[in-house]
């Protein structure tokens, strides 16, 4: 394999991995080959799966981001409300009588600290927490799936058809939902 030769076959590699380029045309219009010989280094050494392979670890990496800043804002946001919670604490403390004008701002900025620290905390402004939120949509999206597979079960008469079908959402479904310890129910053909 001449030096041009696998220099072209990388330099074709990397304008694919990267995204600059997706189609094997575009890819030989650039470097002067036939297409064909893009697409046979294509399938040779499997850019496709490579390309999905970076694809889910920018993702994997953009989330891992998300969550760790998501972290320090939320440290950062509860212990100014502890701050702020600790101050009032001491300026009410130094006074003897609060009129009612006073008491009112004092609530205001208690029942405002009270909402930051439960969105710091990562539940909603009215106490509902994350999970609860996640259970919801998590029942919400079973019960799509249950309409979708009765809808299947009505208007598909080929058994090994429905079945496909079955396999396809039983692996499209989240790890906690099917976590490969015990085959759920099989819903399109019971």
């Amino acid at each position: 394999m001449s030096k041009a030769y696998r220099k072209s076959r990388e330099e074709a590699r990397r304008l694919f991995l990267s995204g600059e380029m997706s189609t094997n045309a575009e890819i030989a219009a650039r470097l002067k080959v036939k297409a064909h010989t893009v697409g046979l280094w294509r399938r040779q050494e499997d850019w496709d799966g490579l390309r999905l392979k970076i694809d889910r670890r920018a993702a994997e990496m953009f989330v891992e981001k998300i969550a760790t800043d998501r972290v320090t804002l939320t440290t950062r946001h509860f212990r100014f409300w502890e701050l702020l919670l600790a101050k009032l604490a001491e300026d009410l403390k130094a006074k003897k009588a609060l009129d009612v004008r006073e008491l009112e701002r004092v609530s205001t900025v208690l029942e405002r600290a009270q909402r930051g620290q439960r969105i710091a905390k990562g539940m909603s402004a009215d106490g509902q927490t994350e999970e609860t939120i996640r259970a919801q949509a998590q029942s919400e999206i079973r019960k799509l799936i249950d309409v979708f597979i009765e809808s299947v079960k009505e208007n598909v008469n080929d058994e090994e058809t429905r079945d496909r079908i079955r396999r396809a959402i039983l692996d499209a479904l989240p790890e906690e939902e099917n976590d490969g310890t015990s085959e759920p129910e099989d819903p399109v053909t019971h």
